[in-house]
């Protein structure tokens, strides 16, 4: 690969979220390189991925949706789910909030793998070919960047294809992930919340159809969450879900020992732990686990160093916005380099980061902490007080019939 010795923008992680950006920049005229760690693609990966339903879903809001038709992407996906309502409730109270009029979409639950290949796909795109590089395999060095000021810029090194290679470029933006290698390399630090919870997520085939309804059940133990998953073959008639189910972690461990015991044992508890909302389950596919945490980066910005997505914040998973909030700072970053203009002819000038962090920090903030408190609210020791029980299903049913304040809360979801 011959690269350029110098670009306007450098995103090291070609994720969900750095892809989207790289795009997003290319497609204005900006010069971007895109750095990956995993080796490239090929067409024969994704076609073994496609033809397999993943367990997991993104559930992308109406603002992620707009993003990825902007850049061509949407129109590449080979299947989605949309929902037009989302239903919350609690099974120990009172109160249920229902979204959505059945009409309108509320946004998408996508499968990863169907959003990796429309993403790579659209960075394939010779429209692309004169403003986006994308050098896979490439590791960034220990001394990996260092601001040089005389030339208003970043000297960035990586290893690439066994050798030291070396680039300049005016900024470098960080979308690496929770243990972002540019965060610490910018010497940003960060804040951790360790939920004690761990995440059982698996593919369920119900006897029901989901309606393209997202549900979302509020149990003692945490929240469990039954969303559409597209339909992969002809017969599937709507009736295969996504779970995410959220315990504590001894609760979880002993839930897949014995699911590895008996397979049958997990089938069962989802379907008591559901109230049966969607019938008999007849079947679970692809049972995995992860650990819940929450952190925020303590700026999202060090001079001429960036960070978006996961690099910068990282959300519980209890309404599916992690990704969300994460093309939501591709969104933002986007419109401050829009508001200052005339980005074609002159280089990118840290401001423009400063900015960037101005518009999506508080926001993310608000909304790390209203998730960490709703699942507080739920799942932990305070909430089997005498009364907080009966004091949270009664906020919950208040909630529920107010229009206002539902028409408030559909909107966040929406990303508005």
């Amino acid at each position: 690969m011959n690269l350029q010795t110098s670009y306007d923008m450098t995103i090291v992680g070609a994720g969900t979220v750095g892809m989207a950006c790289a795009i997003a920049l290319a497609q204005r005229g900006l010069k971007v390189l895109l750095l990956e760690h995993k080796s490239a693609p090929v067409q024969a990966d994704f076609d073994r991925r496609l033809a397999h339903r993943d367990a997991r879903v993104y559930a992308l809001n109406l603002a992620s949706i707009e993003l990825f038709e902007s850049i061509g992407v949407w129109q590449m996906l080979s299947r989605q789910a949309d929902y037009t309502r989302m239903q919350v409730w609690a099974k120990d109270g009172r109160g249920e909030l229902n979204f959505g009029d059945g009409r309108a979409k509320l946004g998408s639950m996508v499968e990863p793998s169907v959003i990796d290949y429309a993403l790579w796909c659209r960075s394939q795109a010779q429209d692309l070919a004169d403003h986006l590089t994308i050098c896979y395999d490439a590791r960034l060095c220990a001394d990996g960047m260092a601001v040089d000021e005389m030339a208003d810029g970043v000297v960035l090194r990586f290893l690439h294809g066994g050798r030291q290679q070396c680039v300049r470029t005016s900024l470098v933006l960080g979308a690496d992930g929770r243990g972002s290698m540019v965060r610490q390399a910018a010497g940003i630090g960060i804040e951790t919340l360790d939920y004690h919870q761990t995440a059982i997520c698996c593919a369920i085939h119900t006897d029901k159809a989901h309606t393209h309804t997202a549900r979302q059940v509020m149990l003692p133990t945490g929240t469990l969450a039954l969303l559409p998953i597209a339909d992969l073959h002809d017969d599937d008639d709507g009736r295969w879900q996504s779970v995410v189910w959220t315990l504590p972690q001894a609760v979880a461990q002993d839930y897949l020992a014995d699911y590895q015991r008996e397979p049958d044992s997990l089938r069962l508890r989802l379907e008591q732990a559901s109230g049966f909302e969607l019938g008999r389950i007849l079947a679970v596919e692809s049972v995995a686990s992860f650990a819940l945490s929450a952190q925020v980066a303590s700026r999202y910005h060090q001079g001429r160093i960036g960070l978006i997505g996961d690099a910068a914040h990282g959300v519980h998973p209890l309404a599916g916005q992690g990704l969300n909030l994460g093309l939501l700072d591709v969104i933002r970053l986007i419109d401050c380099l829009e508001r200052r203009g005339n980005h074609h002819n002159k280089a990118l000038h840290p401001r423009l980061l400063h900015d960037y962090e101005r518009a999506s920090k508080g926001y993310n903030a608000l909304m790390m902490h209203s998730f960490s408190l709703i699942n507080f609210a739920f799942a932990s020791g305070v909430a089997d007080l005498h009364g907080v029980g009966h004091l949270r299903s009664e906020v919950m049913n208040i909630i529920g019939k107010n229009r206002t304040m539902m028409q408030f809360f559909e909107r966040r979801a929406s990303g508005q």
